[in-house]
């Protein structure tokens, strides 16, 4: 049986709308996915970031009067409580001594090199050493 124009047309027509479905259903999905989301986000972020960086180092390079502080060197301001206690805004830095670093990391070299001697005799006492 032959295939008459109207059948043609049809089966065109109902390609042309699948095809139109399926691209309108991809763009959706692509639309509400998490990670296009997080992607939008992460970009608007680091804009945020470089912008702040930029209006920093464009402050730090303005010529300033003499006498006038670095932002940097800004005085903090200070809060007095109740019971007497003096809180520095906004951040009290918190100082690490040199010795308690040295000794972390005497601490470290002297845990690894354990390790490696104990690797080593383990080696050893099993014959895999010797067979070399």
């Amino acid at each position: 049986m032959a295939v008459s124009p109207l059948d043609l047309l049809r089966r065109q027509a109902e390609s042309a709308v699948r095809r139109e479905v399926s691209r309108q259903t991809s763009q959706v999905r692509s639309e509400l996915s998490l990670v296009r989301q997080v992607n939008r986000m992460s970009r608007r972020a680091g804009q945020k970031i470089e912008d702040a960086a930029q209006a920093m180092a464009e402050e730090a390079r303005r010529p300033r009067e003499a006498g006038e502080l670095a932002p940097e060197q800004t005085p903090q301001s200070t809060v007095v409580c109740a019971d007497g206690y003096r809180r520095r805004s906004p951040v009290q830095p918190y100082r690490c001594p040199k010795v308690r670093r040295w000794k972390s990391l005497l601490l470290r070299w002297g845990l690894l090199f354990a390790l490696g001697l104990a690797l080593g005799l383990l080696f050893w006492r099993s014959g895999l050493l010797r067979m070399f």
